[in-house]
């Protein structure tokens, strides 16, 4: 897959940062994960626009599949390669 667009790379870290923040140890599930790109789109980008689709189609794209046992900091390391690397 070809490397995240600038804005879906800031989607990516914010969502790092807040898996971070907040209960790191936690497992992470994939139905956070599909809430947490909804909920970074639509905040960044406006309830129901077409562009904060787009963003949450290209996190859930960019954003790596949870696999079992993953905690929600560990989640957020994958989060921060995907987007590049940290920053």
């Amino acid at each position: 897959m070809s490397r995240p667009d600038a804005d879906t790379r800031v989607l990516l870290r914010q969502i790092a940062a807040r898996l971070t923040a907040e209960r790191p140890q936690h497992p992470m599930r994939e139905s956070l994960r599909a809430a947490l790109a909804l909920t970074f789109a639509t905040r960044r980008h406006g309830y129901g626009t077409d562009r904060a689709a787009r963003a949450e189609e290209l996190i859930l794209a960019h954003a790596p599949a949870v696999e079992r046992g993953t905690t929600r900091q560990q989640y957020a390391a994958e989060l921060c390669q995907a987007a590049g690397g940290a920053r």
